[in-house]
């Protein structure tokens, strides 16, 4: 899914860039930039926003995702609405967010991107919003993310109580699109470009995760699960295994 992150509008400084001009040259270079911005903005405002039918789900999304990563750390709560406002006034209606947000992650802000979008959403008819978050995977740094954990996981009990919490701080008692932000097993991911079989661990199978999604779909809590960070072997496998839920292939 294409995603516009609203924030990356806002004009960087120069640095940013890795550019070391002096004096003028760099500020026509930074205003060179915000005038490019704008001009891809106003150019994308002027075309019609086209819908999409999702996967072989029955979500019709805008052909324009609104990424929320920033929200709570490079924005401020009104930033965010004003954001959130500005896109669902012009048509886009799905957002994605993730258990973990805002970015950089860390203990003292986790979660702070749903509580905005959940006060947000408080005014705005939840049926006319396509909420699409994320349960996190396997990791050793972020326990934060559970009550009284060792470690992350991606079984039953983590996968639970994340869409518990993320539903409370979303201010809704549904989530439409859900994925694992990345596998359970380990995979050469954030800055990893090969595998290290030295790595290998154990990991909760396929079958397990699929029964605890398909609770959360019967108990009504969840619409439709996607597949985040993945590679194509293992989507197949998972699209053709007996327990497999309302899995929903972007592609199909």
């Amino acid at each position: 899914m294409q995603q516009m992150a609203l924030s990356a509008f806002v004009t960087t400084p120069s640095s940013s860039y890795n550019i070391n001009l002096p004096g003028l040259t760099a500020h026509r270079s930074q205003r060179w930039r915000a005038r490019r911005l704008r001009s891809q903005v106003r150019a994308q405002a002027q075309q019609e926003l086209q819908y999409k039918k999702l996967g072989d789900s029955d979500l019709l999304i805008s052909e324009i995702t609104l990424g929320t990563m920033t929200f709570g750390e490079q924005n401020t709560e009104k930033e965010a609405h004003d954001m959130l406002s500005y896109s669902f006034d012009q048509g886009i209606n799905i957002l994605d967010t993730a258990e973990m947000y805002p970015v950089p992650t860390k203990k003292e802000t986790q979660g702070r991107t749903d509580l905005y979008i959940g006060r947000w959403m408080q005014s705005k008819p939840r049926d006319k919003v396509i909420l699409a978050t994320k349960v996190s995977g396997y990791s050793g740094r972020s326990t934060y993310l559970r009550d009284n954990a060792e470690v992350v996981r991606v079984d039953a009990a983590n996968i639970k109580e994340s869409v518990e919490k993320s539903l409370s701080r979303l201010s809704t008692d549904y989530i439409d699109l859900l994925q694992i932000h990345w596998p359970d097993r380990y995979v050469p991911i954030f800055g990893g470009f090969s595998y290290n079989s030295t790595k290998w661990r154990p990991s909760v199978p396929f079958e397990d995760q699929l029964k605890a999604f398909q609770e959360l779909i019967d108990e009504g809590k969840l619409q439709f699960l996607l597949q985040d960070l993945e590679i194509t072997h293992k989507i197949q496998l998972c699209l053709f295994l007996p327990q497999t839920p309302r899995v929903s292939n972007p592609d199909g």
